[in-house]
């Protein structure tokens, strides 16, 4: 299964085998087929199995501790993966690569988490900040924690963007009020608010593509 994978991909593997592999790879003397079905029958996907709580993972028959922390791990290793494409120095030529580069950010996220990416005259990311996390259906976020992170620094633009993990791209009303709040905080202090991306099951969103 190993070979034909490295050789092949494994986009023709049904949900089960997938799982079943990469469980072989962490336990390889174990016969993992009968694990990988328990795990998608208990949390229905690769991803829920991924998502789900260490103490949950391991009721599972055959999921110590050790595997169900290294399960857990997958998605971190996955962001890196994809994180890793964009060089240490990145640099942004559209709203468009700004977006797909939030949609990595929010892999194996589970609560609502804002970023504030912010940007010098050049489109070069200066910093990225995790200014918030909240639940799984909402993060609160004062104007003052992002003018904390910005002020000080050589940001001459501040991209917002927050992930939502039920699923729907659009922005609740809550969502709106706190972009005009930050616009407002971040124009006072010489800084434009390019833009705002929300983040929904791998697509995404932004504020100045439509209007809400």
């Amino acid at each position: 299964m190993i070979n034909k994978a490295l050789k092949h991909g494994i986009e023709s593997f049904q949900p089960h085998e997938v799982l079943e592999l990469y469980l072989f790879t962490l336990l390889p003397r174990v016969d993992t087929n009968h694990i990988a079905h328990a795990l998608l029958q208990k949390f229905g996907t690769f991803e829920g199995v991924c998502n789900a709580p260490l103490e949950e993972l391991m009721k599972v028959k055959g999921i110590g501790r050790k595997t169900a922390q290294q399960i857990k791990l997958f998605p971190y290793f996955v962001k890196a993966y994809q994180l890793s494409a964009h060089g240490d120095k990145i640099s942004f030529r559209s709203i468009n690569e700004i977006g797909e580069y939030c949609v990595k950010l929010y892999t194996g996220v589970v609560n609502e988490i804002m970023y504030v990416l912010c940007l010098d005259a050049s489109n070069k990311l200066v910093n990225q900040v995790l200014v918030a996390e909240g639940t799984p259906s909402e993060v609160y976020v004062e104007p003052r924690q992002i003018v904390e992170h910005v002020i000080h620094t050589t940001t001459c633009s501040v991209v917002l963007c927050h992930n939502h993990p039920g699923g729907t791209l659009m922005p609740s009303q809550n969502d709106i009020e706190t972009n005009k709040r930050i616009k407002v905080a971040l124009e006072a202090i010489g800084i434009r608010l390019l833009d705002h991306i929300i983040v929904a099951k791998g697509n995404y969103i932004t504020f100045n593509n439509h209007k809400f």
